[in-house]
C-alpha cells in the first residue's frame, strides 16, 4: 500500500510542480500521503485488489475536485481551486494493490503509472536519475536489474508409450497393444 500510494502522491506533485512552489508541493505531498494511507486502511485486499477500486480512486471530474485532494490542500497554504486548476480537466487516478493507473478525459485511455506484476518484482514507470527531494524518496527507488532472454525448451522428441494390459485381458486386447506415439 505505501509504495503505490507513494507513486500515486509523486504523480499528482509532478502535475503541480510547475505551477506551484516546491516546499508548498512537499507539505501537500506529506498530508497526502497522511490522509490516503487512513482511508485506505480497511479498503485495501491485495487477494482482490480491483474490490473497491472505486473507493480509492482520486478524481478531478466534472467541475469536481476530490474531496481528499481538498482536505491535503486546507492543511498547507494552497488552495483548493489552485489544485483543482492544475490538475487535467476529467481526471482519474486509481490506486490499487499492485496498480497506480490514471484516466485523462472520459473516453482517454487509462496510462499505467507503476504495475507489479509478479507481487515482488516491481516496474517503475518513472525516470530513475531524475532528482527528487520528496520523503517519499525510498518508496519510489526503482531497482535496477539486468534483462535476460529466456528461450523456450525444444520440443521433445517422439515419445514412445507401450500400454501394459494386465494378464487377465492380454488375450482379449492383443490386437489392441499397439505402440502408441505421442505428440505434443
Amino acid at each position: 500500500m505505501h509504495i503505490e500510494i507513494a507513486q500515486a502522491v509523486e504523480f499528482l506533485g509532478r502535475l503541480l510542480q510547475s505551477k506551484v512552489d516546491q516546499d508548498t508541493i512537499n507539505a501537500f505531498k506529506e498530508k497526502l500521503t497522511e490522509l490516503l494511507k487512513i482511508r485506505f486502511q480497511d479498503h485495501w485486499d491485495p487477494q482482490q485488489p480491483y474490490k473497491g477500486n472505486g473507493y480509492r480512486a482520486i478524481s478531478n471530474f466534472n467541475g469536481q475536485l476530490d474531496p481528499i485532494l481538498t482536505l491535503a490542500s486546507a492543511a498547507v497554504p494552497i488552495q483548493p481551486s489552485c489544485i483543482h486548476a492544475h490538475l487535467p480537466r476529467d481526471f482519474v487516478l486509481w490506486i490499487d494493490p499492485f496498480s497506480v493507473s490514471y484516466r485523462v478525459g472520459d473516453h482517454g485511455n487509462i496510462m499505467t503509472l507503476f504495475e507489479d506484476r509478479s507481487r515482488g518484482r516491481i516496474t517503475l514507470k518513472m525516470n530513475p536519475v531524475s532528482p527528487s527531494h520528496s520523503p517519499m524518496l525510498p518508496y519510489v527507488q526503482p531497482r535496477i536489474s539486468t534483462p535476460i532472454r529466456i528461450s523456450p525448451p525444444n520440443s521433445p522428441d517422439n515419445n514412445v508409450l507401450k500400454i501394459d494390459t494386465p494378464p487377465s485381458s492380454k488375450k482379449d486386447n492383443e490386437e489392441k497393444s499397439k505402440d502408441l506415439v505421442l505428440a505434443n
